[in-house]
């Protein structure tokens, strides 16, 4: 049966127009757009770690060595968040420093991206939502301390790091997932969801504050051409996101044993920072010295690979031609 039997069609096309104008709440900053338009490498940042991570002061530490540590390579940082009432694609550090003193921020994800724009019009981006906001803006390369993944118990408790990744062509840098998580129940989720995890120099999965999380990767990259033909040839076959572990230094990380904790009330989007307070409180600058550490080197190899994905991209452009 055919709608315009019975005039539904015709109806429609009166009633809808064939060219509705685009509303969006995504702002780019004119140094993000300009710098992807020349075909410039750019890495975005996710802000959760200035509202909910770190105390202030460490906060605005990280986010000055990331900055620092993507122009000396080359690339330009693209900080991400909710900012008075917009989805902001490029903070200047004077905005972070604004939404590091906002006590009502948001922890922003996907799920209630739409509603932070809304109340309390300020949030720190998860790695999800800075994903979801890369994508947008056309940047593939995304930084952060850790990924979110599966907590352990029931394995129902599962953070949308781990989905917005299977949905979005974008590489996240990190040191594995948060020392936390039930890391093997995360490779396990990653692997079924089609996301790649590379061994940045190493074969054994990065524990974000541990070196490891003591389970073996199945691919790795000793370079970063290496490493860009990798997610090239990823993306090029239909992939969508892709994490690289980069473990943190011997010298920096926290052996294993210390970062268990105990079972917190919290739930949800809360239950993450809630444990990661925990270890703040136990072991004190310790875990703010390795958490600043490691934003600060994954930024860095996130520079580096930025700029190889911008050689290889006349490559491959050429090869479709």
């Amino acid at each position: 049966m055919r709608l315009y039997q019975f005039g539904y069609a015709r109806r429609a096309k009166r009633i809808y127009p064939r060219k509705m104008l685009a509303v969006s709440s995504l702002d780019v900053a004119p140094t993000i757009h300009d710098a992807l338009a020349a075909g410039g490498a750019v890495v975005a940042l996710e802000s959760a770690v200035i509202t909910h991570g770190l105390p202030k002061a460490a906060a605005m530490e990280a986010v000055a060595r990331q900055w620092d540590a993507c122009t000396k390579r080359g690339a330009t940082p693209a900080v991400v968040a909710v900012f008075d009432g917009r989805l902001r694609v490029g903070l200047s550090l004077e905005d972070c420093a604004t939404l590091a003193d906002r006590a009502d921020a948001a922890k922003v994800s996907p799920w209630n991206l739409g509603a932070a724009l809304i109340s309390p019009r300020f949030g720190g981006t998860t790695v999800a939502a800075t994903i979801a906001a890369a994508a947008k803006a056309g940047i593939r390369v995304v930084s952060t301390g850790g990924i979110g993944g599966v907590h352990p118990g029931d394995g129902q408790d599962v953070s949308a790091d781990l989905t917005e990744l299977s949905r979005q062509p974008v590489c996240v840098v990190c040191a594995g997932p948060k020392s936390t998580l039930d890391a093997t129940a995360t490779l396990e989720r990653l692997e079924t969801l089609g996301v790649p995890v590379i061994g940045w120099r190493s074969s054994v999965l990065a524990g974000f504050l541990a070196t490891a999380a003591g389970r073996r990767l199945p691919a790795r990259a000793d370079s970063v051409d290496e490493l860009a033909t990798m997610l090239q040839h990823h993306w090029d076959l239909g992939g969508a996101g892709a994490v690289v572990s980069q473990p943190l230094p011997i010298a920096l990380a926290i052996p294993l044993r210390e970062l268990a904790v105990d079972d917190t009330a919290a739930h949800g989007p809360e239950r993450t920072p809630a444990e990661l307070a925990q270890l703040q409180a136990r072991l004190g600058e310790r875990v703010i010295r390795a958490n600043v550490a490691l934003l600060e080197q994954n930024a860095a190899l996130a520079s580096s690979l930025a700029i190889a994905l911008g050689r290889l991209h006349p490559a491959a452009e050429a090869a479709r031609a």
